[in-house]
């Protein structure tokens, strides 16, 4: 017997909403009492970060979530849209679609670093630079340098743990709560794939994530499987900590290029590359919402 999981509706969806708040906080605190005292018990560095990071990861996204649906609901597998597979070939086409889209998120990932605010907000410019550059410091000290083994470690938590627990939280919980009250689906997408890349706090850093965050949200609605988003993220974390390995340790020229890819426009070469993917990643959408839109008629979905 298949159904229609974007049908599924709660009684009362603002009350699981201010529930999955309320547990997000309450954990949130927690975490920032557990994880300097788990740190400081650390004497190596990167360990302590690797394990901070787990600890938040399930802290934060992975424990209100699940508590939250299952306090709410009888079928808190159906709500998180964790029930069903997203079928094998709209898998690989959207994993085509993130592969094409290099080009064109490097570009804008680029544009983005180069905002600039006004001179009175001068000191709030600083601010949010320092933040990313702490951030990018301690991916750094996770990725860059480390042997093959460490490698997989930064796989397994920067790519699945993290691509996991927050797909989870903020499309799995928050999207699907908040699709069930009378918004429009757009508004919800959207909404879900601002508040997902402001919780990172990269101003400079603020679009590509949106963006990603919305084609995830949309990815969900088309399917009504939280695991395909969830299978997107994960190769999307693990395409960037692989290719900053290769990069530090200048083992493979095309891994080191593949941030780079679309962002200098200075050749025609590189401006192709952004037309093309552009053009590509826009088909491979279109085809994407044409393959769940048929499976929803034909009532497989």
């Amino acid at each position: 017997m298949t159904y229609d999981i974007n049908k599924y509706r709660l009684t009362r969806p603002g009350t699981a909403l201010g529930l999955l708040i309320c547990i997000f906080f309450f954990c949130l605190v927690l975490a920032g009492l557990i994880l300097p005292a788990v740190m400081g018990r650390i004497s190596n560095p990167v360990a302590a970060i690797r394990i901070a990071t787990v600890i938040q990861d399930l802290l934060i996204f992975i424990i209100p979530a699940i508590a939250t649906a299952m306090i709410v609901t009888k079928l808190p597998a159906r709500l998180l849209a964790i029930d069903r597979g997203p079928g094998l070939t709209g898998t690989v086409l959207a994993v085509i679609v993130l592969l094409v889209a290099v080009p064109a998120i490097n570009w804008i990932v680029e544009w983005n670093k180069s905002w600039h605010l006004p001179e009175s907000m001068a000191a709030i410019e600083t601010y949010f630079r320092q933040l990313e550059e702490a951030a990018q410091a301690t991916s750094d000290m996770l990725i860059k340098g480390s042997s093959v083994p460490g490698l997989i470690v930064s796989v397994l938590i920067v790519g699945v743990l993290a691509g996991f627990s927050e797909e989870l939280f903020f499309r799995g919980a928050l999207q699907r709560i908040m699709g069930m009250t009378r918004l429009n689906h757009h508004a919800v997408v959207w909404s879900c794939a601002i508040i997902f890349s402001l919780f990172h706090l990269q101003m400079f850093g603020f679009v590509p994530r949106m963006l990603l965050g919305a084609f995830f949200g949309y990815l969900l609605v088309w399917s009504g499987s939280l695991w395909l988003p969830v299978i997107l993220h994960i190769t999307n974390n693990s395409l960037v900590v692989i290719s900053e390995y290769y990069a530090s340790e200048a083992q493979a020229s095309t891994a080191s290029n593949l941030s780079t890819i679309g962002s200098d426009l200075s050749s025609p070469a590189q401006i192709a590359y952004l037309i093309l993917s552009v053009l590509l990643t826009a088909l491979g959408i279109f085809l994407l919402y044409r393959h769940y839109h048929a499976r929803s008629l034909a009532g497989e979905a």
